[in-house]
């Protein structure tokens, strides 16, 4: 199932208002909710490219944006970034590209140049042009026929691009796209504009909740981060790299601020269709907007966070009484653990595997496994019943947290989650 939808800014500095900069525009794409920017700038001369590149960059970073170079791998190699935009001729020419990106989009305008870059090893496609746009004067447009068929043909995720603004978003999500990308309307509109369109993109794609959401379940921990590292760009890395929930666990922090760190975090999760839950305080879950909550023994029941909480509600058991009685209250689904001996809770009770199939056996709700577990040990889970792992400092511990959450999505691949 797609649960991406991602909201892309193509620039081009020449079609922005007098007296505006580019990385003035960047900026403002950046703070109003886009999730994601191609540097095009057609024609740049690659030395003033590769110089605009270097401050594009780091503003997108800094604001949890995912910066993508056009055309350009030398440049994107100078620079540390995974992601860059090619043509199907590029990749045609240089397939070692997908071996040098961790994401290689390829622009198409037919079906089988779709299925082509696929089989090249392209992550996605953009296909257009969907729609009349003044960019491409004369040339018939492709339409939503096109992109259904082009969404129905590849298993990558597939972006949409031309003639796109408020009034056709809905309908390119309804034709299975990941996402619209736009460059007339993100380089001339004024901020309220790029704020509407993401916040629609925003609205349309709330997570569903299903039981293989909780299949790679990330718990934050701060101390893991970086000196000047935000939160929201460890989970951005670890959603990139195959997460599909995502707890907001910051023990002691005032609940604003702890409202305040979930709603940079859905910003970055919910174009991925990933929920957020907020550990234990329902009230900062509820003033942040957060898709889910999660309770431990020690909370209130899930019964009274219910009456006050519309969303997702998770709670801790280590024990079969504890878990049928999250279920008689109105649990979505248990945390179950600890399975394995763990630093990250030093209280908690080393229930084992046999405590874990123990709680299985006796509910019917989602099971989410959680304590000590490893992309090593993740093979001592296979034939429990659970239906996720959640994870701590396996993935927030390493540095690179996006390739943490890689491996460990492979591991459960290899238990058949």
């Amino acid at each position: 199932m797609n649960r991406r939808f991602i909201l892309t800014a193509v620039t081009d500095s020449r079609l922005l208002p007098e007296g505006t900069t580019l990385m003035e525009r960047v900026r403002m794409l950046c703070d109003a909710g886009v999730g994601r920017i191609v540097l095009r700038e057609k024609g740049m001369p690659d030395d003033i490219y590769a110089e605009t590149a270097e401050e594009f960059v780091r503003i997108c970073r800094e604001r949890c944006v995912i910066p993508v170079i056009n055309h350009r791998p030398d440049v994107a190699m100078a620079l540390g970034v995974d992601d860059i935009q090619m043509s199907i001729d590029e990749i045609r020419d240089d397939p070692s590209l997908v071996e040098r990106f961790r994401r290689v989009g390829v622009s198409v305008h037919s079906v089988d140049e779709a299925v082509e870059a696929e089989s090249l090893g392209a992550e996605s496609v953009t296909a257009g042009h969907i729609f009349p746009t003044v960019c491409k004067k004369g040339v018939p447009q492709r339409g939503t026929r096109f992109l259904m068929d082009a969404v129905a043909s590849v298993d990558i995720p597939v972006y949409a691009i031309g003639g796109i603004d408020a009034d056709v978003i809905e309908k390119v999500r309804n034709c299975g796209a990941s996402g619209v990308c736009l460059m007339s309307v993100m380089m001339g509109s004024p901020e309220g504009h790029i704020r509407r369109l993401a916040q629609i993109c925003y609205d349309i794609n709330r997570p569903i909740f299903l039981r293989d959401t909780l299949r790679l379940y990330a718990v934050t921990d701060r101390q893991w981060l970086r000196p000047g590292e935000r939160l929201a760009q460890r989970v951005l890395a670890a959603v990139l790299g195959g997460v599909t929930a995502v707890q907001i666990r910051e023990k002691g922090m005032p609940s604003d601020r702890l409202a305040e760190e979930t709603r940079e975090c859905l910003m970055v999760c919910r174009q991925f269709g990933v929920p957020v839950f907020v550990n234990d305080d329902v009230s900062a879950a509820i003033e942040a907007g957060a898709d889910g909550v999660h309770l431990g023994q020690d909370d209130m029941p899930a019964s009274e966070a219910r009456a006050r909480f519309d969303g997702i509600i998770g709670v801790s058991a280590s024990a079969p009484e504890e878990a049928l009685k999250a279920e008689a209250d109105g649990a979505d689904y248990i945390g179950c653990g600890a399975v394995f001996p763990t630093s990250t809770k030093s209280d908690a009770d080393d229930m084992g595997i046999p405590g874990l199939m123990r709680i299985r056996m006796e509910t019917d709700v989602p099971i989410v496994a959680i304590g000590g577990i490893t992309s090593e040990n993740i093979g001592e889970l296979r034939d429990t019943g659970i239906d996720g792992v959640a994870v701590v400092s396996a993935i927030f511990r390493p540095e690179d947290s996006e390739s943490a959450a890689e491996r460990l999505s492979e591991s459960l691949s290899d238990i058949g989650l």
